[in-house]
This record gives structure tokens, sequence and C-alpha cells, in this order.
């Protein structure tokens, strides 16, 4: 398996793994307002009884930061999220939904805090590990990101999106040796090699990604997007 190249952060832009005008209270969506004219005897009571109820207030916050956050409008979901647990604070919980959308708008340390919340209800929860794990690394936290991985894989210790964030944890802390292992540890070399010339390129690291790269392409059984990469390198004159 190789890493995808992907632009969240920089790195999981390369890793091969309109602003909305919304009210801060949600009671002003979808509402049905009745007319306020006399209606014939009984027909009032007919309407009611067929009616739906109307969702509460907390409901539509919810539905609507689900909608707009999937159409990439981080912001305003956070804020219709924020707004739900204010209308009803002893309800469920939306840390799960919170943690991911303060990362993306570089709120580290509120989304740490979410995802420990989620990790106490959920301790055994691999993906929610996995995520709190990279948020740590992106915070420059990077011995607690090493001790929540490890942790996770005592659990699971062949999952390998658990090994690959561990490698890309040790790149990003400067032990590129310790990536290589666990990157040879979870795909095997050739990718290993692959993978940390995507994560050279995207430092800047040319001349390490070239090396890394020739390596790979030494493979009898050459991938071709590694031989993609290499491609693209040679028609830049970056391997020669």
């Amino acid at each position: 398996m190789r890493l995808r190249a992907r632009k969240c952060s920089r790195l999981r832009a390369w890793m091969m793994l309109s602003t909305l005008a919304l009210p801060i209270g949600c009671s002003s969506i979808d509402k049905n307002h009745d007319s306020e004219f006399l209606k014939p005897l009984g027909s009032s009571l007919s309407a009611q009884s067929t009616r739906e109820p109307m969702p509460s207030e907390r409901l539509l916050c919810l539905e609507t930061a689900k909608t707009v956050a999937r159409q990439g409008h981080t912001a305003e979901a956070i804020k219709l999220y924020e707004r739900a647990e204010q209308l009803a604070p002893t309800a469920a919980p939306v840390d799960a939904k919170l943690a991911p959308l303060y990362a993306d708008v570089g709120n580290s340390d509120a989304a740490i805090e979410r995802y420990k919340r989620c990790l106490l209800r959920s301790p055994n929860d691999i993906e929610l590990a996995n995520n709190f794990a990279w948020t740590l690394m992106e915070a420059g936290r990077f011995d607690q990101a090493i001790s929540e991985i490890g942790q996770a894989l005592q659990a699971e210790p062949d999952n390998v999106r658990l090994r690959s964030t561990l490698a890309v944890i040790h790149y990003r802390q400067g032990d590129h040796a310790g990536a290589l292992r666990h990157f040879e540890k979870a795909y095997g070399s050739d990718a290993a090699h692959h993978n940390l010339a995507i994560l050279d390129i995207d430092t800047g690291n040319f001349e390490s990604a070239k090396t890394h790269l020739q390596i790979a392409k030494q493979s009898n059984k050459l991938d071709t997007k590694t031989q993609s990469l290499a491609s693209v390198f040679e028609s830049k004159g970056s391997i020669r």
C-alpha cells in the first residue's frame, strides 16, 4: 500500500492513504407558521392531527451541522454543533463530531480535549485512537502521539493504518530510520521507500526523495505508482 497525495495538511495531501449565511439559533429553520385566519369548525383540529411533529431546535442544529460539514463549511458546522450542546447540555455528546472539525480549523487544543472525552467513553476504539494520535502529532506533541499509537497497537499489533501513522509520527519527529522501520513492517521495503519519498517531497527534501525512489525502482515487482512518481521526477530533471 502506498501513501496517497492529499493537501488537507500538506502531508495528508501527498499521502497514499461560499460561506453559508446560517442563523446561530436553529429554531428559525424550516418552521411552519400557521395562518392567523379563522378556519371552519374542525379544520384546525384536523390539520393538527395530521401534521408531522416539528423537530426540536437541537435536532435541527445537528442535522444542519452534518450537512454543512459534508459540504466543507467547517466553521459553520462547529457553531451549529456548539449551539446544539448549549440547547441540551445533558443530551448525548457530540465530541466525536467536533473533534475532527476543530482539528481541521487548527484548534488543536479543543480537538485534543474532545478526543480525550471520546476515548474515555470508548477506550477500545482504534479509529479514534489513530485520529487522536494524528492530531497530537500535528500539534507537535510527538511523545504523546507515539504513546497513544503504542497503546492501540498493543490491542491490534497487525493494524497497518496504526503502524503507518506511527511511521509518519517518527518522520515528523526527525527519526527517519524509525519511520522506515515502521513502514517496512506495515507494507514491505519497496512501499516503505516510496512512502518516505512522498514525505521527503512534502518537506522539500528532494535529494532524499530521489534516493528512496531509486531504491524502490530496483524492485523486481515495481509498483506502477512508484514508476509514475519517478517518471515525474525524471521529467523535471530531479532524478538522473
